[in-house]
């Protein structure tokens, strides 16, 4: 109850004008660079260097969502092939989250799988992949409608995402494995403030839909990326990976720049793949505040660097 509570509170608090313009103008310096790796690409790159280089790898997402124009998206969209044309140049693994919404999905369904093609072609060459993100309630049939359509053309190179407190999100991925070749997905919690009607409030159900999504798809052939901080979810995974014989190769931990760097270690150490999902951008500030209410730690971190 008091994780919920805390969780509303704080989104509620950054949806308030005056919060946003305060935080976006001293972001850098209340800590955002904790959780987001810079304002641009070049920025990020080091970051991406030293994942690397630990035995990690990166997916880099350029932040941004909700774009409500087609010049906007369209933007957005060439911002998108820049990252994976400057992705070419280096030899990084290359791997990008992209919000469906950045691409125009919010415009209209045409419009976000013209630019997503765009998106996914330009991948395919440099052997690249792209995860399409799940963004809030409204979109959820719509990116599910635009992932299916890119695996059905054809492309390989796709995975999306599902969220284990929406109601519907056991039925999705039911859906989703009758897919061939079998879906990649990301499992999540959710981040987005979402009512009663349509998503579980209590944290115990979450956890246990979490569980049950990622054992049902790692048990049905699909290549399940784990992604969350929950260690007690994580040692339980852990459990059901080794009791079931899951290849390596089915299977990732997925965990957010910044967040739980000896988690981190730990799953490397242990040998299992390990992901860092590194945000870059300007439009940083829903990203940030998204990372504020999932933990009061996350908090505490920036209160410390108000107060210096």
């Amino acid at each position: 109850m008091l994780d919920k509570l805390y969780r509303q509170t704080l989104l509620g608090i950054a949806d308030n004008s005056a919060v946003q313009h305060f935080a976006k103008t001293q972001g850098w310096k209340l800590g955002v660079k904790r959780f987001v790796a810079g304002e641009d690409l070049e920025e990020a790159l080091p970051a991406l260097r030293e994942i690397e280089a630990e035995g990690k790898y990166p997916i880099l997402d350029l932040l941004g969502e909700f774009v409500d124009t087609e010049a906007g998206a369209a933007d957005m969209t060439e911002k998108v092939l820049a990252t994976l044309d400057r992705l070419e140049s280096t030899s990084l693994n290359r791997y990008m989250s992209v919000k469906p919404t950045q691409l125009g999905l919010g415009i209209g369904f045409e419009l976000g799988l013209e630019n997503a093609k765009r998106v996914v072609e330009r991948a395919q060459e440099i052997d690249a992949k792209i995860c399409f993100d799940m963004e809030n309630y409204p979109f959820v049939d719509d990116t599910l409608k635009l992932y299916k359509t890119l695996e059905n053309a054809g492309y390989e190179n796709v995975s999306t995402v599902l969220q284990s407190y929406l109601r519907r999100s056991m039925d999705d991925l039911k859906d989703l494995l009758e897919l061939e070749p079998k879906p990649s997905l990301r499992i999540v919690k959710g981040a987005y403030k979402e009512s009663e009607e349509v998503a579980f409030q209590d944290k115990d159900k979450v956890d246990a839909l979490f569980k049950d999504m990622v054992f049902m798809g790692l048990e049905n052939g699909a290549h399940i990326n784990v992604a969350t901080h929950d260690e007690t979810i994580i040692a339980t995974v852990k459990d059901f990976i080794r009791s079931m014989n899951i290849p390596k190769e089915q299977y990732e931990f997925q965990l957010l720049y910044g967040v739980k760097p000896k988690l981190q270690q730990t799953l490397l150490d242990e040998g299992h793949l390990v992901r860092i999902y590194v945000p870059y951008g300007e439009d940083w500030y829903g990203y940030f505040s998204r990372r504020l209410a999932e933990r009061p730690a996350n908090l505490m971190f920036v209160v410390r660097g108000i107060l210096g």
